[in-house]
């Protein structure tokens, strides 16, 4: 891990007494004129990228998991409404609370600092947030979303916005500005409150590019040129583990990793297992990392469980489990000091890999291909030797169907650190035409107990709850299997 990775940041960010705004910001950012209304925007931004790591690292984390066929409940616990295929919408209110509430933060710094590097990063923590929320629930509050304050309007119930239209274009400008604001520079580095990358900003540079690269694939056919002009060499995207975007954990007191520490607490940690989805491909391909990913059953073997089929299962039955779940401190994939994820290098150079695959830039595909396997390898403490085995025989590139490739292994490469994005990924990649995960001739099984009927899939969050009963402007629930603008 980095030297410039910080081992105290929950306490510290606890001690700095910084406000975190409520989830229901709509509601509560009018001005009190008995209470401070100036903060300091390092503080701010620590609190901020705190919030982010609780709101995609915790509630949502493994239940993204279970949709995503990469884990699913195993005995001891019963069979839960995500292993059916639903999910009511307070289990969302988290995510989306946590990321505006981030957003509330960030937005301080962008209207009040001077300093051109902690508005850049705002803005790019700020348009991380909005895509994560775009992409999980579709048409979101964006341009009235912060503007609560009486100096902005008092808007306490904002607008819903095309995600298409809106949301995806105001994240680009974002980006973009982000971009130009580092490369005019400026007299001010954050440090120690730059929880992510303590002022390196050229590794912020590489962030939003690559944060821009995936906006652009997920435009489609529009974003294609945009690729072709941000691109101009490799080096402009994060290409290695140090160079990933992530909060790290001391693992201490106060400093865990947010599912570890909600895992615990309820046992959860205990309860996944290993799906026949994941396992089957992985056995497939003769992949080492189900060593890494997984501890055996008792019998030195691997054993996965059909989605949501614990039931039929007997009560001694057992199954590969996260490594390090049984462990009371854990291990390799659930441990304390776990980190979370915002942008990883096998993330990034897969996106690489999938636009050249699609012609619209000009690196190697088959190159950024094996770079991303060997950052996952080299994550998982497996030797450059064993990656090189793997893309030499199961694991190889097929140039002849590289899309197929480049989604099975970016699914692959995300279990256990990024199952939100694995979700989002697995419905982009998939359609009738070209069936990888959900279609029918992909690889995902039907739960056993499918609310939504033998072989569908979820392809949407509901709204939160939060937001159903406080935002008078709310558009109404939909259904689990709407879409947004980018799944065919």
């Amino acid at each position: 891990m980095n030297t410039h990775k910080f081992k105290f940041i929950f306490l510290l960010v606890l001690a700095m007494g910084t406000p975190f705004y409520s989830c229901k910001d709509y509601l509560d950012v009018n001005t009190n004129p008995n209470q401070s209304v100036v903060s300091r925007i390092d503080l701010q931004l620590s609190t901020s990228i705190v919030g982010m790591a609780v709101g995609i690292g915790q509630r949502i984390y493994p239940e993204l998991g279970v949709w995503a066929q990469l884990q699913t409940g195993g005995p001891g616990v019963a069979l839960s409404e995500w292993d059916q295929h639903k999910l009511s919408s307070s289990e969302t209110d988290e995510i989306f609370r946590e990321l505006y509430r981030a957003n509330l933060n960030l937005n301080y710094i962008v209207q009040n600092s001077t300093e051109n590097y902690y508005t850049a990063i705002a803005k790019i923590l700020r348009s991380y947030n909005f895509q994560v929320c775009a992409d999980l629930f579709g048409d979101i509050p964006y341009t009235q979303a912060l503007k609560g304050d009486i100096t902005d309007g008092s808007i306490l119930h904002p607008q819903y916005e095309s995600a298409k239209d809106v949301v995806y274009p105001g994240i680009e400008n974002e980006l973009r500005e982000a971009l130009d604001l580092i490369e005019r520079g400026g007299s001010v580095l954050p440090g120690s409150d730059d929880l992510i990358y303590g002022g390196d900003m050229e590794k912020w540079s590489k962030f939003a590019h690559s944060l821009l690269l995936k906006v652009y694939l997920r435009q489609g056919a529009s974003g294609q040129a945009k690729a072709a002009q941000l691109y101009s060499s490799d080096d402009d995207f994060i290409l290695t583990n140090d160079e990933a975007a992530f909060l790290p954990f001391s693992g201490s007191t106060g400093n865990t990793n947010p599912f570890w520490s909600n895992a615990k607490s309820s046992a959860l940690g205990n309860y996944y297992v290993v799906t026949t989805t994941l396992l089957d491909l992985l056995t497939a391909t003769g992949d080492p990392r189900v060593d890494a990913f997984f501890d055996p059953t008792p019998n030195g073997t691997h054993k996965g469980l059909n989605p949501g089929d614990v039931q039929n299962q007997p009560s001694n039955a057992t199954f590969s489990r996260p490594a390090g779940a049984l462990a009371p401190a854990g291990g390799l994939m659930f441990r304390p000091n776990f980190p979370q994820y915002f942008m990883s290098a096998w993330e990034s150079n897969l996106l690489l890999a999938e636009a050249a695959a699609r012609g619209w830039i000009t690196t190697d595909a088959n190159a950024r291909y094996n770079a991303a396997v060997q950052n996952s390898f080299e994550f998982l403490q497996l030797d450059a030797a064993d990656a090189d085995a793997y893309l030499a025989a199961g694991g190889a590139y097929n140039a002849s169907n590289a899309i197929k490739s480049i989604a099975l292994q970016k699914w692959i490469c995300m279990n256990g650190t990024q199952p939100v994005e694995a979700w989002i990924e697995t419905r982009r990649f998939d359609s009738p035409a070209t069936p990888i995960f959900a279609s029918p001739g992909g690889i995902f099984k039907s739960p056993t107990e499918n609310a939504m009927g033998t072989g569908n899939y979820p392809s949407i969050l509901p709204y939160p709850e939060d937001e159903e009963s406080l935002n008078q402007n709310f558009p109404g629930q939909h259904p689990l299997n709407a879409k947004v603008f980018w799944d065919n």
